[in-house]
């Protein structure tokens, strides 16, 4: 599930819509993206900072001027280098 999960973030998918596609509850993806983070595959976006840029949510959320109440997450640097 966690590599279901990586697939879908790569391809811009957020967390309501992860959630709606493998049929979980919100608060599992959450969980599931914790789980991920702590291992260093993924890491949260802040809104506004230079992640901002590489994103692949970044053609459809405005950024810093936006006050989003979510999170947003991408793969790492590190893991994208790894899995090359």
């Amino acid at each position: 599930m966690l590599e279901r999960i990586l697939e879908l973030i790569r391809n811009g998918k957020g967390i309501e819509e992860i959630a709606e596609e493998l049929s979980l509850p919100r608060e599992g993806v959450e969980g599931a993206l914790k789980v991920l983070e702590s291992l260093g595959y993924v890491e949260k976006v802040e809104l506004g900072s230079s992640t901002c840029e590489t994103c692949p949510l970044k053609s459809i959320c405005p950024g810093s001027c936006f006050r989003f109440k979510g999170e947003v997450y991408t793969i790492t640097e590190f893991k994208l280098k790894e899995q090359k």
